[in-house]
């Protein structure tokens, strides 16, 4: 049941940028390979700001989320948006290229070694079979809150509509008046947002070092794939299941080293049984 509960810890961490990346990968049309260091560059802002610079963590966190909004969005209009006419691969590689600029750059500045932030060390709390701390159970709620958030953002408010429609079908929702170049923007910037929240998670819960984010986007693209390509909810369900599964690998001490192997092995099954996912594609957004 420990393991469980570390499963479910890690799910819930993973959740929010798996949802995040589901909505760009079917929004711009391409799987951004950068997301992930991305991830790992806000939660080394954060680190920058709470530990070399000695301000309070919320206000790290706050500070980091706006930045890499707002590095989302120069990344989309430097890099993406002038290459979006020459296809998906050209988008692929060139983010593959962002990915490797923000892997060395963390490394030439923060180095090589694990990072932590500045935080009180926590006690476990018992809650049945369980053992978690509070900075366990802040971060599962405000995950599954957040993640419920982008839902109803997506289908209750006009931006969340126009997203939906120009990820539908583009020419159209341009025929029909939506300002899809506001779309991409927000789109980018509220997923660079989840990006970032999600490094902030991880490095809570795991060390930080330059890889993170490169870890944790083989975990992402695994529950997208299990989830079903597209399908936001799917890109929860699946990442509850990869942190599930992946914890409870350490049950056995032969494949406590191999987690993210497992996720691997998971998604290859999954493919093998069900090509379109859990949920199927391109449904439940």
């Amino acid at each position: 049941m420990v393991y469980l509960g570390f499963g479910i810890i890690t799910g819930a961490v993973l959740a929010l940028p798996a949802v995040g990346l589901s909505l760009l990968c079917r929004n711009a049309k391409f799987f951004n390979l950068g997301y992930g260091d991305q991830l790992g560059l806000t939660a080394y802002l954060v680190l920058f700001f709470n530990v070399s610079m000695g301000i309070n963590f919320p206000v790290s966190v706050v500070l980091s989320i706006i930045i890499s909004a707002i590095l989302g969005v120069i990344f989309y209009w430097i890099i993406f948006k002038p290459l979006r006419g020459h296809g998906g691969l050209v988008l692929l590689i060139a983010s593959l290229g962002l990915a490797f600029v923000i892997q060395n750059t963390e490394l030439a500045i923060w180095g090589p070694n694990p990072q932590k932030y500045n935080i009180p060390f926590e006690t476990g709390l018992r809650l049945g079979p369980f053992i978690v701390t509070p900075t366990q159970l802040v971060l599962i709620g405000l995950s599954l809150a957040l993640t419920g958030s982008i839902f109803a953002l997506l289908r209750y408010t006009g931006i969340g509509r126009a997203m939906r429609a120009t990820a539908d079908n583009l020419e159209f929702a341009t025929i029909k008046g939506v300002d899809t170049e506001r779309v991409f923007i927000w789109t980018w910037a509220i997923c660079s947002a989840t990006a970032g929240l999600g490094g902030v998670f991880l490095a809570l819960v795991t060390t930080l070092t330059p890889w993170t984010g490169f870890t944790a986007l083989l975990l992402l693209f695994s529950a997208l794939i299990l989830g079903g390509t597209g399908n936001l909810i799917g890109a929860f369900v699946g990442a509850m299941v990869i942190g599930v599964a992946s914890e409870c690998a350490g049950i056995l001490p032969a494949l406590a080293p191999y987690k993210i192997a497992l996720a691997f092995a998971i998604m290859c099954i999954c493919l093998l049984l069900r090509p379109s996912g859990i949920l199927g594609k391109e449904r439940g957004f």
